[in-house]
């Protein structure tokens, strides 16, 4: 057992296309799951437990739990950071040129069958379970398929609300390589930055003028856009100083300590807030790289191994919640908000920690093999072949 909790953490380690590995951002996965997880949680604590918690409006704990949507946010600024690498390592660092046709067809081999599976594992689902019938679902399916949910029906689909993150996810791949071409061209490091932080800031107050954070545009690329040119910004600093020594220090650890919390705390939708709250990001996202302890903390195998298959778990989590507080909800821990949030943890993460391995391996990491749909139609000609010889 001892040997099995040793290697399986090295068993669950991200195949990367480039085939380098950058630990932190596996751990920046993991500060953007684990509040996700918290918060849909505690929201069917709330919905579906027998007690009544009383004042759990002013509850600290409660507020916390409620903030966990901010690990969407950190998502969004990871899938930015990610994209950008391979476009600004062209452009700044000389390699070779993105291959558009790579590019998208490894999106859709990576990212496309883990999650039109699930999807209509979810649905089939749904329809046995509840009183909706195949007429009324399979709309909000196909749209949802086709990342077109947020778009037809500007709410969040019923088939797993969590796919509305996803959505904005497919619409800034599809922009990425035409925002990588245009910021990562500029060569004057400072000139480039400025470009980067004033497009930043004009988006910001274009959300702010047309209050596209707020309306039905929220659930775009529109209303997010900032957070993943956060990443642009990071991708390029990071390259810059990797390529003379990603130096840490203590003092890193001590603000990225202080700052950790605020982002989660700090956000609002009022001006000066919306303006703050992606910078807050990009702060902490570079303490995770310079600090010491930290870094060792987001850098540790099992962090990044339950990093590394967060889009597993943010496909099966919140179904996984709703059947499980079917069975759980009954189980109290006294009458106060905390301890029981403490107790349907204990009895949760186990879970959904089991299930996401169990799925990560049948579906998703397969799909981290660049190779795979070559290797697949390899195995059915051959397994045609035997067919045909008996």
């Amino acid at each position: 057992m001892f040997h099995f909790l040793i290697f399986l953490p090295k068993k669950l380690a991200r195949v990367t296309s480039g085939g380098r590995f950058i630990a932190e951002i596996d751990g920046l996965r993991f500060l953007a799951i684990f509040p996700v997880l918290i918060q849909h949680l505690s929201e069917r604590l709330l919905a579906y437990t027998p007690l009544s918690f009383e004042g759990v409006e002013e509850n600290f704990a409660a507020y916390a739990a409620s903030r966990g949507f901010i690990g969407v946010y950190i998502f969004f600024v990871i899938s930015g950071f990610v994209l950008a690498l391979p476009f600004a390592a062209h452009h700044l660092r000389d390699a070779k040129a993105v291959s558009l046709k790579n590019y998208f067809w490894r999106r859709l081999t990576r990212l496309e069958p883990p999650y039109i599976i699930l999807m209509t594992f979810f649905f089939l689902v749904l329809i046995n379970m509840r009183s909706d019938s195949f007429q009324e679902l399979f709309p909000h399916y196909l749209a949802s398929i086709f990342y077109l949910h947020n778009i037809i029906y500007e709410s969040y689909t019923p088939i797993n609300p969590v796919a509305w993150s996803l959505e904005i996810e497919i619409q800034f791949y599809l922009l990425a390589p035409l925002l990588g071409t245009l910021l990562f061209r500029i060569k004057h490091k400072t000139g480039r930055r400025v470009v980067q932080v004033a497009t930043i800031l004009l988006i910001l107050l274009a959300q702010q003028y047309f209050g596209w954070y707020i309306s039905s545009m929220k659930m775009t690329i529109l209303g997010n856009l900032h957070l993943f040119l956060i990443g642009f910004l990071l991708a390029d600093i990071f390259l810059i100083e990797w390529k003379n020594g990603w130096s840490k220090s203590y003092g890193w650890d001590l603000l990225t300590l202080i700052m950790l919390p605020v982002p989660f705390f700090f956000w609002r939708h009022d001006f000066l807030n919306w303006m703050i709250f992606p910078f807050l990001l990009l702060i902490v996202f570079v303490g995770v790289f310079k600090s010491r302890y930290i870094n060792r903390f987001f850098t540790n195998p099992w962090i990044t191994a339950i990093g590394g298959m967060c889009y597993t778990i943010y496909l099966i989590h919140l179904p996984l919640a709703e059947l499980m507080f079917r069975l759980t909800h009954q189980i109290t821990l006294g009458q106060a908000y905390l301890p029981n949030l403490l107790l349907q943890m204990a009895i949760f993460l186990p879970v959904v920690f089991a299930v996401s391995i169990l799925v990560f391996f049948a579906l998703e990491k397969p799909c981290m093999d660049k190779h795979w749909p070559e290797k697949l139609r390899g195995n059915l000609r051959k397994a045609l072949y035997r067919l045909k010889t008996y």
